[in-house]
């Protein structure tokens, strides 16, 4: 299986020829869009995307990533090996959440010519989705090309779990103004009340399980803990962005 994770969206063309070139370097490829909506430029968005992805992989899959505000520069097109799976992008970071959170076991500089096109500017279509196609359809990551250093976020991740004390980074506010933070834990029971950041709030399975406006704290469907606010926006109550530290107590 083949999925792709971009910032293309989905008016202009981009995203559908990623699949036709993916097609021609091997037409058996099972191929799948995870989401093309990133918010451009938007790393951070897309290492969580592809952070959560992950799991949902078989092993053995590839999952391509373009988010690529530096596409043409001396930034490196890459390939790993990321736990039992291949993740394919630019070198700016957007793979590194999962590599943190799986294991990195090798990353090659993508230098195998793969398809007739080339540009500055459209390295998805001359680069990425050849490279995935490619690993898809059995091809080696030596083959690619060198081994490379993956480069990280600009970003401190921070996971501290203590007796009745969680520290963590947020990473990301979806669209209800969520706030899904690095930590993977709860030190606390289910009901418990708790302060984020000196606010109260409640520790629960599911938001409905607090009053609306009240401030929840779950362990999310992908695992991590977040903060929601019931029929409300958790990050505009707690002025939380990705990058901040919640503290919850």
């Amino acid at each position: 299986m083949l999925g792709f994770i971009t910032d293309y969206g989905y008016k202009d063309v981009y995203a559908g020829i990623l699949k036709l070139v993916a097609k021609r370097v091997c037409p058996n490829s099972d191929v799948i869009d995870i989401t093309h909506g990133i918010r451009p430029f938007d790393v951070l968005e897309g290492a969580v995307a592809t952070l959560v992805t992950v799991p949902h992989l078989r092993e053995n899959d590839v999952l391509v990533v373009v988010v690529d505000p530096g596409v043409g520069s001396e930034r490196e097109a890459i390939a790993a090996r990321v736990g039992n799976k291949y993740l394919v992008g630019p070198n700016n970071g957007v793979l590194w959440l999962a590599a943190k959170e799986y294991g990195v076991e090798k990353v090659v500089k993508i230098e195998k010519k793969l398809v007739p096109f080339s540009s500055y500017t459209f390295h998805g279509r001359d680069l990425f989705a050849p490279a995935g196609a490619f690993l898809d359809c059995g091809g080696k990551l030596e083959e690619l090309g060198r081994e490379t250093e993956l480069k990280p976020l600009d970003i401190r991740l921070v996971r501290r779990v203590e007796e009745k004390r969680l520290e963590a980074s947020v990473v990301y506010i979806d669209g209800f103004g969520n706030v899904m933070t690095w930590a993977r834990e709860l030190p606390f029971e289910i009901g418990q009340e708790v302060k984020v950041n000196g606010k109260k709030a409640k520790v629960v399975r599911t938001f409905s399980e607090v009053r609306p406006k009240e401030l929840a704290v779950y362990i999310n469907s992908f695992g991590y803990v977040e903060i929601a606010q019931y029929m409300g926006s958790a990050s505009k109550v707690l002025g939380l962005k990705p990058g901040d530290l919640v503290v919850v107590e």
